[in-house]
């Protein structure tokens, strides 16, 4: 795409199925918004023209009446914990959340579901059971046990998994799963060489076991549960280790390596430090660490527990620092919504579920916390939470862009809409957040996805469920 849109056009044709009129759109060569004519034939982008021209017959049309058409948001790490943990989330609910949030893509996790996704077969099973239940589509991670890495079964089942179309694999330095146990330097080495043979992502919880295993009993057994006691458990330095154990590995390697949910400064300089030397490294962090601190948890308490924990104020104002000079590659949100309250209110810290559910309140925050205090652009917003993620793992050009021929997926905002969030009204199963009652500037307005309206503000869900299909990574 180019800022004068000659290449976003196409030869004019018959009647569209779709045209959207009088939208705003972020030029990806130098962020300036352009007003367009948007036009979507069979679920695929036709045309992006400029207002002026004359407009081409189409069957149905929307009125964007200024607002800026994003393309699709995507968000690259969900657990919507289907199947096998229904009762915290499941595909139908997480996805309704994310479409209500402008995400029309989720890669979902595999180790939330009961069996986890290590084999062709477990893959088999949860695509035929979530792929009729999804609004939005939909990628999948894939996984492998430190027991399918010692048996050496690894090799063909991550060969499946490749052929069914994961996007990656994910791991675990330290796990608190039975059926998804974290891996051992050794297990990591072989499996890390047989996904650069596959060409796949290797994602990786990064922090050190050791650490976090001896603090963290060191705390309970001191007899400490109160919310501080879960970060200096899972001591600050765990991060920065276990990615020092990471690259080391890659630098032998020469895989693709991703740190999920990067929290502290520590370890986000050694990601800017690998990247120089050119190493095939990318992190992400999400919008709690970018929105919260240390001092915020020990007033809230369990609401906002979540592993990494959050960690101190100067950490969180680097990672910002990372999104703009593009240490980190993307924003995902680590969706995980625990059963509420019964999994967020007991007294003792350890006993409560660590996660937040985050995809619908995402892209709103970054909105109001991102764009309207000057830290991101439009155009850091469309690459950090469509674009980047899509390229790393294989979805684009489908997803990702406004090119013509992508997918018609869209989120049209109203970027100066002001409103307050109601946890109760929110889609997802868990019906809290750490930002209820927060006045948010940003509103979705419309999501479509492939050209059809999924939510509507106003409205609410007005997709069909069923309609979001699985997406094959194309590395």
């Amino acid at each position: 795409m180019s800022g004068n849109l000659k290449s976003w056009t196409s030869l004019r044709s018959d009647k569209m199925d779709l045209r959207i009129v009088n939208a705003r759109v972020v030029s990806p060569e130098n962020g300036e918004l352009i007003r367009v004519n948007v036009y979507v034939e069979g679920g695929r982008i036709k045309a992006v023209e400029p207002s002026e021209a004359p407009l081409r017959e189409a069957f149905q049309e929307i009125d964007a009446g200024g607002d800026v058409l994003f393309p699709g948001f995507i968000d690259p790490h969900v657990h919507f914990d289907d199947p096998g943990f229904t009762e915290r989330e499941d595909f139908e609910t997480g996805t309704r959340s994310a479409a209500a949030g402008g995400v029309t893509t989720v890669i979902d996790m595999p180790c939330t579901s009961i069996p986890p996704v290590t084999t062709g077969e477990s893959f088999e099973n949860k695509l035929n059971i979530v792929e009729p239940k999804a609004y939005i589509d939909f990628a999948l991670w894939g996984g492998v046990t430190p027991q399918q890495v010692e048996s050496g079964e690894y090799e063909q089942t991550l060969e499946n998994l490749k052929q069914k179309g994961i996007v990656g694999v994910k791991f675990y330095t330290v796990s608190g799963m039975d059926l998804y146990p974290g891996m051992t330097v050794s297990c990591m080495d072989k499996a890390f060489r047989k996904l650069k043979e596959l060409n796949l992502v290797c994602a990786v919880h990064a922090e050190d076991f050791h650490l976090v295993d001896y603090y963290s009993n060191l705390m309970q057994e001191n007899g400490r549960y109160d919310p501080e006691s879960w970060c200096e458990g899972r001591t600050y330095e765990a991060e920065p280790a276990a990615i020092w154990s990471l690259v080391g590995i890659t630098e032998k390697v020469k895989n693709k390596l991703h740190i999920v949910h990067l929290s502290t400064k520590a370890g986000l300089s050694i990601i800017r430090c690998e990247k120089a030397k050119g190493l095939d490294v990318s992190a992400e962090t999400c919008p709690h660490y970018l929105l919260f601190n240390s001092e915020d948890f020990k007033k809230m308490g369990a609401i906002l527990k979540i592993a990494p924990p959050l960690r101190m104020e100067e950490d969180r104002l680097g990672l910002w620092e990372g999104l703009k000079d593009g240490s980190l590659d993307f924003i995902a949100t680590d969706h995980a919504a625990g059963v509420y309250p019964g999994e967020k209110n007991h007294p003792n810290i350890w006993k409560n579920y660590a996660g937040i559910p985050g995809v619908q309140t995402a892209v709103p925050s970054m909105l109001t916390f991102g764009y309207h205090t000057g830290l991101l652009s439009f155009l850091d917003i469309q690459n950090l939470m469509s674009r980047n993620a899509a390229v790393r793992y294989g979805l684009y050009p489908r997803k990702g862009t406004l090119a013509v021929g992508a997918d018609a997926d869209f989120a049209l905002v109203d970027p100066d809409r002001e409103w307050a969030l109601d946890p109760g009204k929110l889609e997802t199963k868990g019906k809290y957040s750490p930002l209820a009652g927060e006045k948010f500037k940003g509103k979705v307005m419309k999501t479509l996805v492939r050209g059809e309206v999924v939510y509507e503000d106003g409205k609410g869900i007005i997709g069909q469920k069923g309609y979001g299909k699985f997406i094959k990574c194309d590395l």
